[in-house]
């Protein structure tokens, strides 16, 4: 399961956002969704995480965590369902990336437009 996926149903269990987690973490929200999206995230920042979350940290790796399904568990729940399938999953993950990097692209030229006046 992906780190994002994880993430998303602690905050939603807490009524909390995302943009509230990426303020209370001192971190951007678009930086923060990215790491979240790659699972690049650092120790320290999962540490940080787990403690504003108030969940162990042990519960961000799928073989720790056994209230998630593993991927190999999924894929065969899916095809018996006919719902979505892992790269349905992925998929939607890049466009969501896609879309993050997108609007970093424009807030960059944006800048780039300021400071060149």
């Amino acid at each position: 399961m992906y780190l994002k996926t994880i993430v998303g149903e602690i905050l939603k269990k807490n009524n909390r956002s995302l943009s509230w987690l990426s303020v209370e973490m001192n971190k951007t929200f678009d930086g923060l969704k990215l790491s979240l999206m790659k699972g690049s995230m650092k120790y320290n920042d999962l540490l940080l995480m787990a403690k504003i979350l108030d969940v162990p940290p042990t519960i961000f790796f799928e073989e720790t965590n056994p209230s998630h399904m593993t991927e190999k568990e999924a894929l065969k729940t899916a095809e018996n369902n006919h719902q979505s399938t892992h790269v349905d999953l992925e998929l939607k993950n890049y466009k969501e990336l896609v879309t993050t990097l997108k609007e970093q692209l424009k807030d960059k030229d944006k800048i780039i437009f300021l400071l060149s006046k």
